[in-house]
């Protein structure tokens, strides 16, 4: 048993053909049923079960599966991380961001990060903060941007920026709003929120409860191109993080600032990910993008809340988004530690709550 068989079997059961596999690994067919043949007789089972529509998995081969994808995985991290030491990442980077910070953030850096490293990999997956910390917690995604406070255990987060929510709507209706609104001036309004399957609903019906009224949710997407569509087609007024609306539809839509509606994004990595080039490099051009974007007024509803210069980000201390500090009080994030502009979870204490544990400061412990 070697890589490649288990390469070739891996691609085989994802694609559910020996044709279509060989046409993913660009091998010819014969060569992939006698590579597989000998590794069914070294196993002494059989891995697939042919019919009319290609194969599919036996019990075993399901079993097999689920080992060869943990070690083709840690093979993969392990080159990565013998590169580490280079200036120049190798292998593959999967990076997760939420969909409504596609024209300000991930087309940018995707974009510069393929140009500058042609011997890395990119791959580029949108879903909301919740799927994300998810795919980084099962070490299927490496580098995410996702929505704080709400934090997985196991996770290193460097906070980045803060934007407040907006609301969308038709150019022709902007002037009866104004430059910006409040919560209170949402009540009544038809809403398509996107945030789907995330906390935003959770986070707007509680600022709507300081008002005695319900948020008037028509529709949850977790698509942000996709509210801009339905507020075009009349379905109602979007409410989506300031950034979603990209200079190409500003003629006919409109993005209004809600007051103390803010969203605050960090980058989440796991620790076994952290000394790998690659992440290591994307991580920096994300920093460095959105410090540059804000800094210009290219994002002037943003702020950025990622570390400073090298030599202000050692400082202990980290200015924190006024509703973190509502919700968290002075110390940033209860269960986490701050380190030189850095958010990360302090493993070794035990919290009977899953994202609560006691707080620590180690300013310049690493």
């Amino acid at each position: 048993m070697d890589l490649r068989q288990l390469r070739y079997f891996k691609t085989i059961a994802e694609a559910h053909s020996f044709a279509r596999g060989g046409q993913q690994l660009r091998v010819a067919q014969p060569a992939l049923s006698r590579s597989i043949a000998k590794l069914e007789e070294e196993i002494g089972q059989s891995l697939f079960v042919r019919h009319s529509g290609g194969v599919t998995l036996t019990e075993a081969g399901a079993l097999l599966y689920n080992h060869v994808t943990i070690v083709l995985r840690d093979m993969q991290r392990l080159t990565d991380e013998m590169a580490a030491d280079m200036d120049t990442p190798h292998g593959t980077v999967v990076f997760g961001v939420p969909p409504s910070f596609q024209s300000f953030l991930t087309a940018p850096v995707a974009a510069a990060f393929v140009k500058r490293f042609p011997d890395a990999t990119l791959i580029v997956i949108q879903n909301a903060s919740g799927p994300l910390r998810e795919g980084i917690a099962r070490s299927q995604i490496d580098v995410a941007l996702v929505t704080m406070p709400a934090l997985a255990r196991g996770l290193h987060y460097t906070p980045l920026f803060t934007v407040p929510r907006c609301l969308i709507c038709p150019a022709s209706e902007a002037p009866r709003f104004g430059d910006s609104v409040c919560v209170q001036d949402l009540i009544g309004l038809p809403l398509l929120l996107c945030g789907y399957p995330d906390s935003a609903r959770a986070s707007l019906t509680e600022a709507f409860t300081d008002f005695g009224a319900k948020p008037n949710v028509r529709c949850e997407v977790n698509n942000g191109s996709l509210v801009l569509d339905l507020v075009a087609e009349g379905a109602g007024l979007g409410l989506a993080p300031c950034g979603v609306l990209p200079p190409g539809r500003a003629g006919d839509l409109v993005a209004i600032p809600v007051r103390d509606l803010d969203i605050s994004c960090a980058i989440a990595t796991s620790f076994e990910r952290i000394g790998s080039a690659a992440v290591r490099q994307l991580s920096e051009m994300i920093v460095e993008h959105t410090r540059a974007l804000v800094a210009s007024g290219s994002w002037a509803a943003a702020r950025f809340d990622g570390p400073a210069a090298a030599a202000a980000a050692r400082r202990p201390q980290m200015q924190m988004a006024p509703h973190l500090v509502r919700e968290f009080g002075s110390r940033p994030l209860e269960g986490a530690v701050a380190v030189g502009g850095d958010v990360t979870e302090d493993l070794s204490v035990v919290s009977p709550e899953p994202r609560i544990a006691a707080v620590s400061r180690r300013a310049g412990a690493r």
